[in-house]
């Protein structure tokens, strides 16, 4: 795969806990996850360093940016059958680490790999091969401590169609290393929100002012759709993935994949509760970073991404625009686009590409005009009259010859009669 390394800042988004199953800690050498399965599979650590599609790495990075690698307490064992008698294997994990206050604490994550043959329920059991990995229930300390964690994933043959960043103050990396790639996330938890109370598009003003949150809970996960070998085999557009993918963060209840409206306009629709359960706005935060290569992959005339200047813009859906900190830049052949300060129910973050205005038409450099004579000139002119021309007899015996000219003249041995 063609791709450049990845190494980003973004936001956040949302994910209910998974159920967890704790065990003993394994010790059983595992062998690599198999691009063919039709299950999903727990992400393990990885055995060695040639280990591929593991865990490389967890780790906390306190504010002082101090590392505190995780250490395995208890890991998961045993499996289940689903609705399609797929299996899936128990994923939980128990860890321990050293905190920001200088205490130990145990904390728990959940991660699956699905193969290529997995049928997924939540895409009415369609091909949906992907990467999940949870951090389970985290402390309201996490969201206001500015601890961050980090996870690294490394695989043979997981390929990104699209990733997200579910985590505050995201980071992200994508290396290619001997045999495979290795991903980077890093990020803090934060305070997202439940609704069950109906859609969030479509609706009028005053309904969608009305929104509330059901609840708020601490969330944090990361997820990487895979770019599948299998024709149609994917969630997502698998055309330009050897060009990159998008990688998108937000904290938005729900929200849609980039579209382009016409060459110079691309939207992302995100929606979200107007409130949260406590009757406060809700603020929204988003990021999003695209190879400029599989953008022009993917929509060969947009402007979006060759466009000296872009400007972003939040709209509410009846078309006013709202009040938010936005930036945009190409860097590295890479667009990033963060926004924030917005809020819900249903906002688009839109991206115009902005004409530059039409320059002066520069002067072509012209031989000068031949100089016209005036009027004096032309009268002090001399005009000068054609000559005459006159015809001459020349006679030479009883030869007669007849000379026309200006100033004509007998041949040799004529004579002028």
């Amino acid at each position: 795969m063609n791709r450049r390394v990845l190494w980003i800042s973004l936001a956040v988004f949302s994910i209910s806990a998974l159920p967890i199953g704790i065990a003993k800690a394994d010790v059983t050498p595992i062998v690599e996850i198999a691009q063919s399965t039709s299950g999903r599979s727990a992400l393990r650590p990885c055995a060695s360093p040639t280990h591929l599609t593991c865990i490389e790495s967890l780790s906390a990075i306190l504010p002082n940016g101090t590392t505190n690698e995780f250490k395995l307490l208890q890991a998961p064992t045993g499996s289940y059958l689903d609705s399609k008698n797929q299996v899936t294997e128990n994923s939980g994990y128990s860890w321990s680490f050293i905190d920001v206050d200088g205490t130990t604490r145990q904390i728990y994550t959940d991660g699956h790999l699905s193969g290529e043959n997995y049928k997924g329920e939540q895409v009415n059991f369609n091909l949906q091969p992907k990467m999940t990995f949870v951090f389970i229930d985290p402390p309201v300390k996490d969201v206001t401590s500015g601890i961050k964690f980090k996870f690294v994933f490394r695989s043979s043959w997981v390929v990104p169609v699209a990733a997200f960043l579910m985590a505050s103050n995201a980071e992200y990396k994508d290396e290619k290393i001997e045999n495979g790639h290795r991903y980077t996330y890093i990020g803090s938890p934060f305070i997202g929100t439940n609704y069950t109370s109906g859609p969030l598009s479509g609706l009028s003003n005053e309904a969608a002012d009305l929104t509330k949150s059901d609840s708020e809970n601490i969330r944090m996960y990361f997820l990487i759709d895979h770019a599948s070998s299998i024709p149609g085999g994917s969630y997502g557009d698998t055309r330009c993935s050897k060009l990159g993918y998008p990688v998108t963060s937000h904290n938005a209840y729900g929200g849609g994949t980039p579209h382009l409206v016409d060459n110079d306009t691309m939207k992302f629709e995100i929606y979200s509760p107007h409130l949260l359960s406590t009757g406060a706005l809700s603020k929204g935060f988003f990021s999003t970073y695209m190879s400029v290569g599989w953008m022009d992959c993917m929509w060969p005339g947009n402007n979006v991404s060759k466009s000296p200047k872009v400007e972003v813009s939040v709209i509410n859906s009846d078309g006013t625009t709202q009040v938010a900190t936005t930036s945009f830049k190409i860097e590295n052949s890479f667009l990033v686009v963060h926004a924030r300060g917005f809020h819900f129910s249903a906002p688009t973050v839109q991206l115009k590409a902005i004409k530059s205005e039409s320059p002066t038409p520069a002067v072509s450099a012209s031989p000068e005009p031949a100089p016209v004579a005036s009027e004096k000139e032309v009268a002090s002119v001399p005009v000068i009259k054609s000559a005459k021309k006159v015809t001459i007899s020349c006679i030479k015996s009883k030869i007669l010859k007849k000379i026309t000219g200006i100033n004509p003249k007998c041949p040799p041995g004529y004579k002028k009669k």
